[in-house]
């Protein structure tokens, strides 16, 4: 039987909701929240400790996480997460589901996205997918040429699809991530988005009106550049971004203002912040 290696993480609950963010950035298989802790696998052969290293400093400073390593056979790690989930509505008209929890909206203005995850992230569920989903209400999608960045799920992407919009790029460099993206397009009916498995760099196409960054402030940052350099150069552009604390929210304002963006809406909710940026006139 396939054995995975299994790195847990004992913390408080705002470390913990931090690291599941992270997760979506690291060659992960699996994920399982246990409330005290949570649990990474990695196929055989993947991890290694530069990984942990990676993790301690994307922690907050002084964090007292404490890390075990193990190993374990091949199992259906969410299978107990998946039954605990349920509908979670984001927005007076989204709500977001499971093909095993079907929703019938509530008006005609309602809209409702599938979302079957592979991991415990992208499910509406968690403040940082929440954020930016309100942010998305307040920026016209109709026709527009989008690109999310590590997309997960794909659920960003997909309800980029849902609010009209016309070209969606979604990429990721999990393999489980294209999966499972490829798998919630299809019970959307979102076919107007392309999925790739690459990083920002490999992507050719620019001039892109929105962008979509629901990951780790650190890779954000990183990122910024490349983004900007993607963007379309319209005063209506926007790079959307979210998973950020907010105890971390002045560094990423500062490598913003750097690569001549500055923040044109928030939304915030417990430690978390999302923000829609323009580029600078």
């Amino acid at each position: 039987m396939k054995q995975y290696d299994a790195l847990t993480c004992y913390a408080d609950r705002q470390t913990l909701d931090l690291l599941t963010a992270i997760s979506s950035t690291l060659p992960i298989t699996g994920v399982v929240d246990n409330d005290a802790s949570l649990t990474l696998y990695f196929d055989e052969g993947i991890y290694n400790g530069t990984i942990l290293d990676d993790i301690r400093t994307w922690l907050p400073e002084g964090s007292d996480a404490e890390f075990e390593l193990g190993t374990v056979e091949e199992q259906n790690w969410n299978a107990e997460f998946e039954s605990s989930l349920e509908p979670v509505r984001l927005t007076e008209r989204l709500v977001i589901t499971q093909s095993w929890n079907p929703v019938e909206p509530a008006g005609e203005d309602d809209l409702v996205v599938v979302i079957d995850p592979k991991m415990s992230f992208g499910t509406g569920h968690h403040e940082s997918t929440r954020l930016i989903a309100r942010l998305m209400t307040r920026v016209g999608f109709a026709g527009r040429r989008v690109l999310d960045v590590g997309t997960g799920t794909g659920v960003l992407a997909i309800i980029a699809a849902k609010y009209g919009a016309g070209r969606i790029v979604a990429i990721d460099n999990n393999e489980w991530a294209i999966d499972n993206t490829n798998e919630n397009i299809a019970m959307n009916d979102a076919g107007q988005i392309v999925v790739h498995h690459c990083e920002l760099a490999d992507v050719a196409e620019g001039d892109f009106d929105i962008i979509l960054a629901n990951i780790h402030r650190n890779v954000i940052i990183e990122l910024f550049p490349a983004m900007v350099a993607k963007l379309r150069r319209s005063g209506d552009a926007r790079i959307m971004t979210s998973g950020v604390l907010i105890a971390d929210y002045d560094g990423l304002l500062e490598a913003a203002a750097q690569n001549g963006l500055e923040p044109a809406d928030e939304e915030r909710e417990n430690e978390w912040v999302a923000t829609t940026f323009r580029l600078r006139d």
